[in-house]
């Protein structure tokens, strides 16, 4: 949903990874507005008294499903809600994505069928693409609004959101460099780029330097340096344009050496929680990558 100053500013940088106290009361509100509508009835359905439908959700079933997913969860909804005590969350970050998920999983839209007057409801039914589809805009909508760099997608998944045109590429990028071991490293490197665990990114850099290592060998496995030269070759014909694309193999072979991306031991510089330096440093080897690959059809978007 598009607001005035979404409108007059433009949308809100999505830079934030935390949820705080004040995102956290918004989410239990939305999760109980779908709740106060039986939305939770479709996988977790009462019956009416009478036994001839449903007429709502059984609250002592969802409440123990969810917490029994996510233990941390247990009475929450409540406490979220009415409690004003200071701006820490109550539940971890990673805790209420793991809720939303899982809820997304669960929800549906309610449909009214027969009117049952004896018990003064309707019996119910349940859409649970449509419901699905209300639930993650509705999750999608407090996200964009409190600049939180999380984004529900169509399954029902939370990733990561990081603007700009590489990572606009790399979310389409298919691979198909000729070696399936190689297109393997960058496709798990991709989808861990996006993925919202907080372990997620140093994964996703150390997969990438993997596949970026294998890479300079695709001309000649058995020589790399000679295959580094040939791979150069075919991206392009002019002197100046391949002694700039060495520089920056070079660049990045150093960074991978001296870094804490490829090698664990001792003495090398930590990239630590700097998700910013590590998301640079990831979408500048995606791009030589993707520059490299160009001429072999290894990548596309």
């Amino acid at each position: 949903m598009q607001l005035f100053t979404d409108r007059e500013q433009g949308p809100k940088a999505r830079t934030e990874s935390t949820i705080d106290r004040r995102v956290e009361r918004a989410f239990a509100a939305m999760i109980r507005g779908f709740y106060s509508r039986e939305a939770f009835g479709i996988d977790f359905p009462s019956k009416c008294q009478d036994g001839a439908g449903f007429a709502g959700t059984d609250v002592s079933a969802f409440e123990a499903a969810l917490s029994g997913v996510v233990p941390e969860m247990e009475g929450w909804l409540d406490q979220a809600i009415h409690s004003n005590a200071g701006d820490k969350s109550f539940v971890k970050t990673e805790n209420i994505l793991d809720a939303i998920e899982w809820l997304a999983a669960h929800v549906g839209e309610p449909k009214k069928g027969a009117w049952h007057s004896y018990f003064n409801h309707h019996h119910l039914t349940w859409d649970r693409i449509s419901g699905r589809e209300a639930f993650k805009e509705a999750a999608n909508d407090i996200f964009a609004r409190n600049g939180l760099a999380y984004e529900m997608d169509e399954p029902g998944q939370i990733r990561r959101i990081v603007d700009g045109p590489t990572p606009d590429l790399l979310k389409r990028a298919q691979f198909s460099t000729g070696d399936k071991e190689t297109d393997l490293l960058l496709e798990r490197a991709r989808r861990r780029f996006f993925d919202r665990d907080i372990d997620a990114g140093q994964h996703a850099i150390e997969t990438l330097w993997d596949a970026f290592e294998r890479i300079k060998t695709l001309e000649d496995p058995k020589n790399k340096k000679n295959s580094a030269k040939a791979l150069i070759a075919k991206v392009s014909e002019i002197d100046s344009a391949r002694a700039l694309i060495e520089a920056e193999m070079m660049a990045l072979t150093e960074i991978g050496n001296n870094w804490r991306i490829r090698h664990h031991e001792v003495g090398k510089t930590e990239l630590a929680n700097d998700a910013e330096l590590r998301d640079y440093l990831f979408l500048r080897l995606f791009d030589l990558i993707r520059l490299l690959l160009s001429h072999r059809g290894g990548t596309t978007a």
